[in-house]
């Protein structure tokens, strides 16, 4: 085996057992390099290009398991876009791309984009559906038991720009109190939320009338003086507010395709290219787990375990060894990493002299789903070595251990990337002998919910809205089909 297969190899169990234990970096006390949204620290045109780099990526993935999309500008003379992904890239990808685009020339709003998303991303909207119907049903009692002790302001504050939903909601009935229009929005995205998308106008116009309810409730004061609590005694209702302002945000996300629609009109035939270069000596590749993953830990101890820890560690986490044992994994080198691998050696080598200046010009890259723990250590090695500053929009901070190593990938750019990966190693090592150290003193972790990774989860309050896509909006939330597009044909 390999130098890079066996470092692979061990780093892949330490992955494994970090997420075995529940960890994730933004729950843990390290000065981390990852935080999940950077949105206080961007450029005014880094945070408009991430934004509408991420729709895209989130438009273009499947959401199947590992399907995970990377995009990025190359601003280099006339603008292109360049994608990744973290498994192979196929013929499939390179239609959907001309469908999306060619889609996004004609339409006016976000909602013509719907044949297309509900055809080629159905996995993933339907995953964010049925994340929002759990999370809002989950946290329904505590929102009504937080509402009879909360202080309603006007409805306009409560509910801002709410006022076409609550014209067409409540047409010919009694004006309600705020506190009416609260409780009928969780009900109605309770039962919004109840049902999985398909081809035709019928399932078109649920998703559109789940959107906009999301979107009120998402925007509510309400929602955001839950959070903003500073009794910690109202710690898990805390965090059960923002995981249900998270998956209302995910909902929601389709409608940034406004500022997709106006950029691409403004800039017609934009060119696009995949990454599909191979690279040779990285991580890639099949490999499985050690029998035991107790030898596993002995390993990054440089001991061999106690019966006592032994007994410790496995009654703390039963379920490890049978996750554990014959666990074959296959490491992929990640998408916002192969758009780096992509760009980084013409960039360094147009003019190394001005490496000091090009540290100063954020490199944003958007990605649908959030990058994980490893993508950030890399990202920000590099971007030591190089004074360059790629950047995602966020993290959250899990491990994972179909993460590859990146290898001579990266190395090839430059003899001072040589220590990147090794940094990430060394990383990773550290945090799962804190966590080893932590398990032997203190009770086990709270579990880490893997549902807190997708992209997508900032709150968009643009009032681009305009009169036409308020008049069609109303249209469709009375139930006029001729608003809402027509699935596409099958070919």
């Amino acid at each position: 085996m390999s130098e890079i297969s066996v470092s692979q190899w061990h780093l892949s169990e330490e992955l494994q057992l970090l997420t075995e234990f529940g960890y994730s970096d933004l729950d843990m006390p390290y000065q981390s390099v990852g935080v999940r949204s950077n949105k206080d620290i961007r450029e005014p045109e880094t945070h408009s290009d991430v934004r509408v780099l991420e729709v895209i990526a989130t438009c273009l993935t499947t959401g199947k398991p590992g399907d995970v999309v990377a995009a990025a500008f190359d601003k280099r003379g006339n603008i292109r876009l360049v994608l990744a992904k973290n498994g192979d890239v196929g013929s499939t990808d390179y239609t959907a791309t001309r469908t999306f685009i060619s889609d996004l020339m004609i339409a006016n709003d976000w909602i013509d984009l719907l044949p297309f998303l509900v055809n080629h991303s159905k996995t993933n909207i339907d995953k964010r559906i049925s994340g929002l119907h759990r999370s809002i049903t989950d946290i329904r009692s505590t929102l009504e038991k937080a509402a009879t002790e909360y202080t309603f302001e006007s409805m306009e504050k409560e509910f801002p720009r709410s006022d076409d939903y609550r014209d067409i909601m409540y047409v010919g009935k009694d004006i309600p109190t705020v506190a009416r229009v609260l409780s009928d929005l969780i009900q109605e995205c309770i039962n919004a939320s109840d049902f999985a998308v398909d081809e035709d106008q019928q399932s078109f116009m649920k998703y559109v009338r789940l959107v906009n309810v999301a979107g009120i409730l998402r925007d509510s004061r309400f929602l955001s003086e839950l959070i903003s609590d500073p009794n910690r005694a109202n710690w898990e209702r805390i965090q059960d507010t923002v995981k249900l302002k998270r998956r209302l945000g995910k909902v929601c996300q389709y409608t940034r395709i406004r500022q997709l629609i106006e950029k691409v009109q403004r800039l017609p035939d934009v060119p696009f290219e995949w990454v599909e270069e191979s690279f040779a000596d990285t991580g890639e590749g099949e490999f499985k787990f050690c029998m035991d993953p107790m030898e596993a830990v002995g390993r990054v101890l440089h001991r061999q375990l106690t019966p006592k820890e032994i007994h410790e560690v496995a009654e703390r986490f039963p379920s490890l060894s049978s996750n554990w044992m014959g666990r074959r994994f296959y490491p992929r080198i990640h998408a916002e990493l192969r758009i780096i691998l992509h760009f980084s050696p013409p960039l360094l080598s147009e003019s190394l002299r001005q490496l000091p200046l090009r540290g100063s010009e954020q490199l944003p890259i958007g990605c649908s789903k959030r990058s994980c723990l490893c993508c950030v250590l890399w990202i920000d090695a590099f971007n030591g070595r190089t004074g360059m500053s790629w950047m995602t929009s966020g993290s959250h901070g899990k491990p994972y251990a179909n993460w590859a190593l990146p290898g001579t990938a990266g190395e090839q750019i430059g003899a001072a990337l040589r220590g990147v990966d090794g940094q990430v190693v060394k990383g990773i090592n550290t945090r799962l002998k804190d966590m080893l150290a932590w398990l032997n003193v203190k009770g086990g972790p709270k579990r880490i919910s893997d549902e807190r990774a997708s992209s997508g989860s900032e709150s968009d309050t643009s009032e681009h809205t305009g009169e036409m896509r308020r008049a069609r909006l109303r249209a469709i939330l009375v139930g006029d089909y001729a608003a809402i597009p027509r699935p596409k044909e099958q070919a």
